[in-house]
Parts: C-alpha cells; sequence; structure tokens
C-alpha cells in the first residue's frame, strides 16, 4: 500500500506500471495469460497518452479493479492482435480529454477501427447498402451480377438481406444484424481469413407434378379438411 501510495505521489508512471502489473488474480477468475501480456503493453500506453489517469487512481484497490476489469474485457472480446491494438491507440490519440476511457470505449475502436482497416463499412452504411441493393435487385438477373464495389460489400450485404427476408426485421433489428456480420467478418479477417470473390447462388429446382400425382395430393387435403369439421 505504500508502495502504490508514493508512486501516485510522486506521479511514478513507470513505478505504477510495475506495480499494475505484478498484481496476481483470484484463484476463481480465469483469466488467458495472452490479455494479461496484452493488458501489460496497453498499460504502457495508455498512461503516456491519458496522463490524468494517474490522478484517478487512488489506492491498490482502484489499480487492481482497474486491471481486472481491462483485462476481462480484453479476454472476453479477444482483443489479441497488434492490428487490433494499434487500431485503438489511434482513436485513443485522437480523444480530446485526458482522463482513460472506459475498456468497453477502447474495445469498440479496436473494432471500428479494424473494420475500417480492412476496408469494412460501418453499420450505417451497411444497412443503405442493403436498402439500396434491395431496391435493385430485381434489376438483374443474379446477385452476382450487382455492381458490387468489393467482395465484402457482396458477402456483407447479401447476408443481411437474406436474413431481413427471412426474419422480418424491423430497422433496429437489421441494424443490429448489419453489426454482427460486420463484427464475424473483422474477426475472421483477423484470424487470416481471405474474403473470396461472388459465388453464384445454386436454384433450387422446382420438378412439376404429374396431374394424377396433383389430385393424389388435392384429395388427401380435402379428407383431411373434411375429417377436421
Amino acid at each position: 500500500m505504500k508502495q502504490i501510495a508514493q508512486a501516485i505521489k510522486n506521479r511514478d508512471a513507470l513505478q505504477l506500471s510495475l506495480i499494475a502489473q505484478s498484481k496476481p488474480y483470484k484463484k476463481s477468475e480465469q483469466i488467458p495469460k495472452k490479455a494479461i501480456e496484452v493488458f501489460n503493453d496497453l498499460f504502457k500506453q495508455l498512461r503516456a497518452t491519458f496522463p490524468a489517469m494517474m490522478s484517478m487512481i487512488k489506492d491498490q484497490e482502484m489499480l487492481d479493479e482497474l486491471r481486472r476489469q481491462w483485462v476481462k474485457a480484453i479476454a472476453e472480446n479477444e482483443i489479441y492482435h497488434s492490428d487490433q491494438i494499434e487500431a485503438g491507440m489511434r482513436m485513443a490519440r485522437k480523444h480530446e480529454k485526458p482522463f482513460l476511457p472506459s475498456p468497453g470505449e477502447f474495445i469498440s475502436w479496436c473494432k471500428s477501427e479494424s473494420a475500417n482497416l480492412y476496408g469494412l463499412p460501418s453499420a450505417s452504411d451497411l444497412y443503405d447498402l442493403v436498402m439500396t441493393f434491395r431496391g435493385r435487385r430485381f434489376q438483374f438477373a443474379k446477385p452476382e451480377e450487382y455492381p458490387w464495389k468489393s467482395n465484402a460489400e457482396y458477402w456483407l450485404v447479401t447476408a443481411v438481406s437474406s436474413k431481413m427476408s427471412s426474419g422480418h426485421l424491423t430497422v433496429n433489428e437489421a441494424h443490429k444484424v448489419c453489426e454482427h456480420e460486420i463484427k464475424k467478418l473483422t474477426k475472421k479477417i483477423d484470424n487470416g481469413f481471405s474474403i473470396p470473390e461472388p459465388v453464384p447462388q445454386v436454384q433450387k429446382n422446382v420438378i412439376a407434378s404429374s396431374p394424377e400425382v396433383a389430385k393424389q395430393h388435392i384429395a388427401k387435403i380435402r379428407a383431411m379438411l373434411k375429417a377436421s369439421h
């Protein structure tokens, strides 16, 4: 306790960083080692970017809780790649306030910037693209013939459009689907996935029944309706 109090009093960023990294977790908490390693490196960047964060840490308990929440956020959202961290830090350096953002806010920066880095649209932009596609799709024989700007746009738009049709989604629900599809594709790209080109969708062939078979089905339906009365 004296050690952290002295570090805070002296505004000793290095000492405070070392204390934050050395504090063990409760045995009941299953914290991935990788998440702890990411935080340890991230903490150094955060305290340099947000100098006022040290004035907000009053004691060891606050420091422990700060570390615990940040590591959990990193683990739960699987923010392990350097590109993701750098994306979040780019937003952090643009942040006008000198105070540390919440873990959730920083994670959202990592994800949104990662999507932008890969050339993916925002959720609102994707929704607009979907609605434009749905308004023009009947002008084209196949979805693949639509003037897509990228492979990612094809897969994202068609995926959302399909779910909108099958689920009869509201506007809010559609926006949530857009966010989900972007996050899902971003995560796949983070793991090395290469977005394929549009693939022609297999059309289901309808086999017409013979008149005799059709009459038999009609007779069965009539019998079922009669029995239900």
